[in-house]
């Protein structure tokens, strides 16, 4: 498959996910399937990620003591939990991530809100500016498949998410880093090749 249509699938897809709306069975199950092919996850599991999220942000959202004053990013992949964002204080941070270990199928947390008022929406902006510029420096590095990678960014840092090899990995942080506005860098990967 070619490269510029595999990136066009995929940013079709997001744009299913991130819209949100209520689309047919036939459609959300068609987005699905189109993700498992330029995915490494299976079908399940991309499926199983959507839920962990979801059930996560429910929990923490529907939390009357926390819900008002904090600003929490919930993305699973691979069973991996990764939670960004502003909380208050210690104990709303510490409630969020008791919501987040109660949701069956999580593997791990990576724990990476910071205790702070709720950012604004200028410096949220910046972030999706940044995570636009990330993917698209992701997509041109031919020694890789840009699609393989999952991309967060909270309050300028960079947290890079996928199944993939350790030169892969390098490869993917190295070409991040030449994205200008970028305050760090983690990587969070799952290594396919740990063993070695």
């Amino acid at each position: 498959m070619p490269r510029l249509f595999r990136s066009f699938i995929a940013i079709l897809i997001s744009a299913i996910f991130v819209s949100g709306c209520a689309a047919p069975v036939i459609v959300a199950g068609g987005a699905i399937a189109g993700a498992a092919v330029v995915d490494r996850r299976d079908a399940n599991t991309i499926i199983e990620d959507n839920n962990i999220a979801l059930k996560i942000e429910e929990k923490i959202y529907t939390d009357e003591s926390i819900r008002r004053h904090i600003h929490v990013n919930v993305t699973s992949y691979n069973g991996v939990v990764l939670l960004t964002g502003e909380i208050p204080t210690t104990e709303m941070r510490n409630a969020v991530v008791s919501h987040a270990q109660h949701v069956a199928k999580v593997k791990q947390i990576h724990n990476e809100t910071i205790v702070a008022p709720a950012s604004e929406f200028r410096s949220r902006r910046q972030d999706t500016w940044i995570t636009t510029k990330v993917k698209s420096a992701l997509l041109s590095e031919k020694n890789i498949n840009g699609l393989h990678f999952k991309v967060v960014t909270e309050n300028q840092i960079v947290y890079l998410l996928g199944l993939v090899s350790r030169t892969e990995g390098d490869i993917a942080a190295n070409a991040v880093r030449q994205v200008e506005g970028i305050k760090q860098i983690i990587k969070l990967f799952e290594y396919q090749d740990a063993s070695k």
